[in-house]
């Protein structure tokens, strides 16, 4: 399977990437720990399994990859690759990326969120992410799932780490802390994200030389702030050309160096961050 993308898995490979995300959850939150400990934190007081306790173990996170920055090989060349966990090496990263190092601390702080989530919300299953949408984009990828809800724990503190390696604004322990319990309510079939389900945030089409962006309907209509921000931020984004908004939610984006899946998963990952609860 090597590093194949989610996106190009077939049945047997993701059922086998699943196996091999959760084969390294446990060897990634010992060595969290042993970063805490090296820190100076005690891990199992920083690490006791509260769903507040997201909130100053992110910010401390945070600090250290923002300390960090970014690597300075190209992802082609950069030796650590083979030993990253598997959901870095088959997901989508993007040059410039963070280091080794970095990944690590996202894959544990990955680990300690699952087993937060999963108590608070015993319903919910690891399996392979599927849906009616053939270009939903978790497909293939390992999820943790209701009937109500489905999330692809690295998703949100890897956009985070990307923002604080590129010198932006990261989400901060209170808005992490937020979204977990975002994710709760929505395993359990509570609040927005619940809705989502049937409906992604974001559809990107592939023109010609160009990508013709849809937001969900709702946005623009019940915040009608969001969409300016969002394609301010967009056009801040190095690659990205122009952004045209044609309709209440329908833009056009020229950037030449992305492909379909890296704009849309970063239109969702910003609004899952921005959009008003």
């Amino acid at each position: 399977m090597g590093d194949q993308p989610y996106e190009l898995m077939d049945a047997r490979q993701a059922a086998d990437a699943l196996d091999a995300y959760l084969a390294e959850r446990d060897p990634a939150l010992r060595r969290l720990r042993g970063a805490l400990a090296d820190g100076g934190l005690d891990p199992d007081e920083t690490l006791d399994g509260s769903v507040y306790s997201v909130s100053p173990l992110w910010a401390w996170i945070t600090a250290r990859i923002a300390a960090l920055g970014v690597d300075p090989h190209p992802l082609a060349d950069d030796p650590t690759r083979p030993g990253w966990p598997s959901w870095a090496r088959h997901g989508r990263l993007v040059d410039p990326h963070p280091p080794a190092e970095t990944i690590a601390l996202v894959d544990g702080f990955a680990s300690y969120l699952g087993r937060v989530i999963g108590a608070e919300a015993p319903e919910a299953a690891w399996q392979v992410g599927e849906h009616l949408l053939a270009d939903h984009p978790l497909l293939n990828y390992p999820v943790l799932a209701t009937d109500h809800h489905l999330i692809f724990l690295p998703a949100i503190p890897l956009y985070s780490a990307y923002q604080s390696a590129h010198g932006r604004a990261p989400m901060s322990g209170t808005e992490m802390l937020a979204h977990t319990r975002r994710t709760i309510d929505a395993l359990h079939g509570e609040g927005p994200e619940a809705a989502a389900i049937e409906e992604p945030l974001v559809t990107v089409v592939a023109e010609v030389d160009c990508f013709d962006v849809g937001l969900r309907e709702d946005i623009p209509a019940e915040h009608p702030q969001i969409v300016p921000q969002l394609i301010d931020e967009l056009c801040a984004r190095d690659g990205v050309a122009s952004v045209h908004r044609y309709g209440p939610a329908a833009l056009v984006v020229d950037v030449t160096d992305w492909d379909e899946l890296r704009l849309k998963l970063w239109c969702t990952l910003w609004l899952q961050r921005h959009l008003p609860r």
